[in-house]
């Protein structure tokens, strides 16, 4: 018997070690998020919610005017007739007056914690711009320059107070309302007398002042992120809010904190941080983070945001750099009759910067005209045959103020695009 006894003590002693380790690796498992969520500072005379009310009175016009669905088809139909795209236009007139009365107002995102909302606007801000751009090919046709310039300069400053603050998915929508706007107002570019050439450089100018650059989008991205693991962690409401849903919808409380929260937001705060750092870089300079997410969650989440092909905005600002420039190349041919030598003695130093390469733009001049491009993410300088569009983030080719839409099948470069 009193053998036995050490033996007794031993294993209880072992089990209740056990028990106490066990007790403790649940306790930190289910620990809850120890990372806060970034702040957000709001300006007090903010303009968003404005914003919002006109996304709602968006989708009460749509629901309330007959065919405006196959009027909508028609309108982006190339070659729109102009009744067609007025028409298309007039339907939205009464929101158009509203956003422009508020563009010049502070703008910083307050639903960014609401994915469903998000989405929602969406779809709506790609329609803002699609009327944008109607008007614009409008009043290139009837000549009226002036206005076709007062609507890219509306949209440029639109897409910049929608996704200021914003999560990754509202600075996609915003790449879209710039390509949209920007594709169609490229036509007209040679129709512009100098001082209207003078006012397009002044409006890329006032939005370059006013853009979310990628790495802003990847700080929202990152409060969000942290936001949804404390969310998963409270269950309830708040995880409802996320995603839009009805609280009775919402996971169990509890369901979320068996998937160690914690680690998982450390984890994500680390890798955003080095991706913050390399954004800010010119797209060839850049480094992604180089590990894969260990924990699942951010395996799920985080992988399609650290990819060379997730910043479209630096394909954008770039072709927007690029037009500002041939704009004021225009203006001194026009002016004094001849090509300036430099982009300097153009007067647009300022915006003579690629973003992909972190240098300046190729600018050559020949009987044809004038080339000007950005020698694009291959960083190999191919004379200025332009990229193909679908290409354009891993394909060979130069970057022009036009994009370059390849006839079907075709995936090689365009040829130059020569300016006038």
């Amino acid at each position: 018997m009193s053998m036995r006894n050490p033996w007794l003590l031993g294993c209880a002693a072992f089990i209740f070690i056990m028990l106490m380790a066990g007790g403790l690796l649940f306790l930190y498992w289910t620990a809850p998020p120890d990372v806060p969520v970034p702040p957000l500072s709001t300006p007090p005379d903010n303009a968003y919610p404005a914003y919002l009310q006109l996304v709602q009175k968006t989708r009460q016009l749509e629901a309330t005017t007959p065919n405006i669905a196959p009027l909508s088809q028609w309108a982006m139909q190339r070659g729109a007739s102009t009744s067609d795209l007025r028409r298309f236009v007039a339907v939205y007139e009464p929101v158009r007056r509203e956003y422009r009365k508020i563009l010049q107002k502070p703008s910083v995102v307050t639903d960014w914690d609401n994915m469903h909302a998000t989405m929602q606007a969406g779809s709506v801000l790609r329609t803002w711009a699609r009327v944008e751009a109607a008007d614009i090919e409008v009043a290139l046709r009837e000549g009226d320059h002036a206005r076709a310039i007062d609507d890219l300069r509306t949209i440029l400053l639109l897409t910049e107070n929608m996704r200021r603050g914003g999560t990754f998915i509202r600075y996609l929508v915003g790449e879209a309302m710039i390509v949209i706007a920007t594709a169609a107002f490229m036509e007209g570019l040679e129709k512009l007398s100098p001082a209207e050439c003078d006012r397009v450089v002044q409006v890329i100018r006032e939005w370059e002042q006013a853009r979310v650059p990628f790495w802003q989008a990847l700080e929202g991205e990152r409060r969000l992120t942290i936001a949804m693991y404390h969310a998963m962690y409270e269950g309830g409401e708040r995880t409802a809010r996320l995603f839009g849903a009805p609280p009775s919808a919402s996971p169990p409380r509890y369901a979320g904190r068996m998937l160690n929260l914690r680690a998982a937001a450390r984890e994500a705060v680390r890798l955003y941080d080095t991706a913050i750092a390399e954004a800010k870089k010119p797209l060839l300079q850049r480094r992604l983070p180089g590990v894969t997410p260990k924990h699942p969650l951010n395996r799920a989440m985080l992988s399609s945001v650290f990819t060379p092909a997730s910043d479209k905005s630096v394909i954008s600002a770039t072709r927007l750099h690029l037009l500002a420039c041939a704009a004021a190349v225009r203006a001194y041919q026009l002016r004094h009759g001849d090509y300036p030598r430099t982009l300097v003695e153009a007067g647009v130093a300022d915006l003579n910067k690629d973003l992909i390469t972190g240098g300046e733009f190729v600018y050559r001049t020949g009987a044809k005209g004038f080339l000007l491009y950005s020698v694009g993410v291959d960083g190999k300088d191919d004379g200025g045959k332009r990229v193909v569009e679908v290409k354009i983030m891993e394909g060979t080719g130069d970057l022009a103020p036009a994009p370059y839409r390849a006839p079907k099948g075709v995936v090689t470069p365009g040829t130059a695009l020569w300016l006038r």
